[in-house]
């Protein structure tokens, strides 16, 4: 998995699950770091796994920077998306009872005004 796409994502669901601001742009500023990273550059610290090297970059980001660089999905990315419920739960019984679908009628498709109106 691309870090910078697992970073991206775990910032949207601890947003989603309203944690504490500073949490999700901790994850979002680290996605902009490793996002600015050379090819050669993420290598090197692939190789050396030396993320935390990097100012920026603290040692819960720098474990889901390594796992993706790896090829796995991390696990932390894993535990926030498994802790994440539905939204709402409201609406069911309305949306449950909806039928046909959605449209609008005007002069023009009822065939009152003629189309160039």
């Amino acid at each position: 998995m691309d870090p910078v796409e697992a970073l991206r994502e775990i910032a949207y669901w601890l947003e989603r699950s309203r944690a504490e601001t500073h949490r999700v742009k901790a994850y979002r500023r680290a996605a902009d770091i490793v996002e600015a990273l050379s090819d050669e550059q993420r290598d090197r610290l692939g190789r050396t796994g030396t993320w935390a090297a990097l100012s920026g970059i603290g040692p819960k980001t720098a474990a889901v920077i390594a796992e993706a660089y790896a090829g796995g999905v991390p696990a932390y990315l894993t535990e926030v998306k498994s802790k994440a419920g539905q939204i709402g739960e409201g609406g069911r019984a309305l949306l449950a009872a909806l039928r046909g679908d959605l449209h609008t009628h005007s002069d023009w498709s009822d065939g009152v005004a003629p189309s160039g109106r």
